[in-house]
């Protein structure tokens, strides 16, 4: 077999990135083995080697979505931990950024996160698939654990409501960013909800 030969996992991290162009451009409607085929220009029948059903199809596509996620709330829960070694508690203003710098790397990935909004609109049939994509999956549940963390090491309020409100601010203004509007200032909005919330008294 030829070095050049892409292996299973790159033919499949293809498919799943031809998938996603395929919903984020035209729509879950038009999602079908033989587009998948032509937007990744491999030979006809490759994707249903690799996805033999349409909701395998979209069970891989939505596996590389949640990955990513995964990777992003880890990658922050990183970044958090170097600030807290350099300083004894972590400022407001500097979540803010690091919470506007999140949304903007998802923003950043447009075609991901279009297609994961229309795939939750779409896959109220398959809710195993669904819950990959939201407040049900792992990803969710390390996003909790880091936001919770976060809003502790700056001194916030940091119950079940509150992480809850913060993680809901955050996925709204990706959506925002992605779908909205491109120019307004993130980092201003988080800001004034974190320090609004600071004025609060921690729930009881």
């Amino acid at each position: 077999m030829s070095s050049n030969m892409p292996s299973g996992n790159e033919r499949r991290e293809a498919i799943a990135n031809s998938g996603i162009r395929i919903i984020a451009r035209d729509g879950v409607r038009a999602l079908t083995h033989r587009a998948v085929d032509r937007e990744a220009g491999i030979p006809q029948g490759s994707t249903s080697y690799h996805a033999k059903t349409r909701l395998a199809l979209v069970d891989l596509i939505v596996d590389a979505l949640a990955a990513r996620s995964k990777a992003d709330a880890e990658e922050l829960a990183a970044s958090l931990s170097t600030m807290s070694e350099r300083e004894h508690r972590l400022d407001v203003d500097e979540l803010a950024a690091l919470i506007a710098g999140l949304v903007e790397t998802l923003a950043f990935r447009r075609d991901d996160m279009k297609a994961r909004y229309a795939l939750i609109l779409e896959l109220d049939d398959a809710p195993h698939l669904r819950a990959k994509l939201t407040a049900e999956s792992e990803v969710h549940a390390i996003t909790r654990q880091v936001t919770a963390s976060a809003l502790t090491r700056a001194g916030l309020p940091d119950s079940d409501a509150r992480v809850e409100e913060l993680i809901a601010l955050t996925d709204s203004l990706v959506f925002y960013r992605t779908a909205i509007n491109e120019t307004a200032s993130l980092q201003t909005i988080v800001a004034a909800y974190l320090h609004g919330t600071a004025l609060t008294q921690p729930d009881l």
